[in-house]
């Protein structure tokens, strides 16, 4: 039976820095300041307040928010503080690119068929034709003015 020797591990070496950890944690955070763009700078300059007010109705406040360094949480705020609004032409814009990614908005199609089918058929057969659920049916005729039925409405005489 052989036995198994003792192995003494060898001592750790140790190597003194002469920077102290306070010292090498203020240079990290230097170091990586310099990398990033500040997110918080307390009072607006005069010349940020202009610029704001020239991109704030034509640009979103994320890309205003980049350009100037600043949080968005900040744009928003001094934006809505000093009355700023965005201008319609950017405002339909935005309402365009959104619309795009609606994931069930009614394509020109879709409309034209509900309107022609909407009077003879059923909403549950609506929606096999249209992929869609039957009270998505009956919202969106509802918002295109359409009616199934007529009411007629009888004059004080009885005539209808």
């Amino acid at each position: 039976m052989k036995e198994a020797k003792a192995v003494k591990a060898a001592p750790k070496k140790t190597v003194k820095s002469t920077v102290s950890r306070k010292d090498l944690g203020s240079i990290k955070s230097e170091a990586s300041k310099k990398d990033r763009p500040r997110k918080f700078r307390g009072i607006w300059t005069e010349q940020e307040l202009d610029m704001l007010r020239k991109l704030y109705p034509l640009m979103t406040n994320v890309e205003i928010a980049k350009k100037l360094g600043r949080p968005k949480a900040s744009v928003d705020k001094k934006g809505f503080d000093n009355g700023l609004k965005k201008a319609p032409e950017h405002r339909r814009k935005v309402a365009i690119s959104n619309n795009k990614k609606r994931r069930n908005s009614w394509t020109k199609e879709e409309e034209a068929t509900l309107k022609k089918m909407y009077q003879k058929s059923t909403y549950r057969e609506l929606a096999e034709i249209l992929h869609r659920n039957p009270q998505s049916i009956q919202s969106k005729a509802t918002k295109l003015g359409l009616w199934k039925y007529h009411t007629i409405r009888m004059r004080e005489n009885g005539e209808v």
